[in-house]
């Protein structure tokens, strides 16, 4: 019987590699039906895993979520409706269509409204985030009541702006090329673009602004809740069914904003209170229980260089969600090699889908990690994970697609 080692093709392509020598890398492939590892290349070291993190949302979030969301929690209590968020990022959110659930909630009814913002206790941005990149839209602010995704959308047209929510302070500067907003306040200041062009732009998410969006936005006038200590038995969960296209949103697309909302709908499902980090600290110790503290985990969608994962701890994730989901939810939910997500213009030679995997970049630094089905039909589950590489990450990719070439035509 032939016993996969350090001698074996794969490990001594990895090794002997001019371009892997040149940054850290980590690899680990799990032969699947026979539940062994079979290649391990600093597979228990630690590595930046950039949006792998998000493989680690996606689990949780399937655990704790299950096949629901909550929408906003509610307390009727005489003439009034007192309201908060848990989270959840669909409200007139751009991505998304026919998600106004609590819009509609909160239209229909007659009662006085007010908002309640004190079971948020985060910070607007995760740990280790680059503060600076607050004008971009990838680090969206995590909030306790999401509405229009968080971020002001400005469309270019032939002879005028379209801008949505339109309830900001804009400035247009027409010989300018740049956009911009105060960091403290939702002062926007925008240049001329060519048509067509699509900008999205973060907006500052405290309760005055969360409050004269939902507002705008039913009609109604709805006031800041002047106390915050209510009998928490009375308190109602308005839910809906969770859609594919959340996790979709996630994995494909590679979300950032999603992941973050994620996770705080996981902790006010969990604890009744709007916190990532006991999100995180609730799914290593119940959930994702081999992990413990082996890692070092921070946020929900990888934006952060705190977070730490070893190649192994990715493939014990991985074997998590393949133990759950049937194969054909995984092949739906994962990118796919050459057809799908951040994957769509890679391994595109070879016609039958035969990869499904998240990518993870941040600059110096590109991870992948997921599933292969191979030419035989067996499946492997594997992390690929690359650290401290100067340049682009073109080169680093071709070579990491020869060796699942390899693999798929040999194992």
């Amino acid at each position: 019987m032939f016993v996969f080692s350090k001698k074996h093709s794969i490990y001594r392509q990895i090794a002997k590699s001019e371009i892997f020598k040149t940054e850290f890398t980590g690899f680990s492939l799990f032969d699947i039906e026979k539940n062994k590892s079979i290649v391990r290349i600093n597979a228990g070291k630690y590595f930046t895993p950039a949006s792998n993190t998000k493989v680690f949302t996606f689990y949780t979030s399937i655990s704790v979520l299950k096949d629901s969301m909550p929408i906003l929690k509610y307390l009727i209590k005489a003439d009034s409706l007192i309201f908060w968020g848990t989270g959840n990022p669909l409200c007139l959110n751009p991505d998304f269509e026919n998600y106004n659930t609590a819009i509609d909630f909160l239209k229909r009814s007659n009662k006085k409204l007010f908002f309640c913002a004190g079971n948020f206790h985060d910070e607007r941005f995760g740990s280790g985030w680059a503060w600076d990149d607050y004008i971009y839209d990838y680090q969206l602010e995590k909030t306790p009541f999401p509405i229009n995704g968080n971020r002001l959308v400005v469309n270019y047209t032939d002879d005028s702006l379209e801008i949505s929510p339109d309830i900001f302070n804009i400035t247009t500067v027409p010989d300018s090329n740049y956009y911009n907003r105060e960091e403290f306040k939702n002062v926007f200041t925008l240049g001329k673009f060519a048509t067509g062009t699509k900008i999205q732009i973060p907006f500052i998410t405290d309760s005055t602004t969360i409050i004269n969006l939902l507002s705008d936005a039913t009609a109604k006038d709805i006031r800041k809740c002047p106390v915050d200590g209510f009998n928490k038995k009375q308190i109602k969960t308005l839910k809906i069914k969770l859609p594919d296209t959340l996790y979709l949103r996630l994995l494909h697309n590679s979300d950032n904003f999603i992941a973050e909302q994620l996770m705080q709908m996981c902790s006010i499902s969990l604890f009744d209170t709007l916190n990532t980090k006991k999100a995180i600290k609730y799914s290593k110790k119940h959930i994702l229980t081999g992990l413990q503290d082996k890692c070092r985990w921070v946020d929900g969608s990888g934006l952060s260089r705190y977070n730490l994962f070893s190649p192994d701890d990715m493939v014990y994730v991985l074997r998590n969600i393949y133990n759950t989901l049937n194969w054909e939810k995984i092949t739906e939910y994962f990118p796919i090699g050459g057809k799908s997500g951040t994957l769509k213009n890679s391994y595109s030679h070879i016609h039958k889908p035969f990869i499904y995997a998240k990518s993870g970049s941040l600059s110096n630094n590109y991870n992948l990690s997921g599933y292969i089905q191979t030419k035989k039909g067996n499946r492997y589950i594997f992390s690929f994970m690359n650290n401290h590489f100067l340049g682009k990450s073109k080169k680093i990719k071709q070579e990491m697609e020869k060796i699942f070439i390899y693999i798929y035509e040999n194992l």
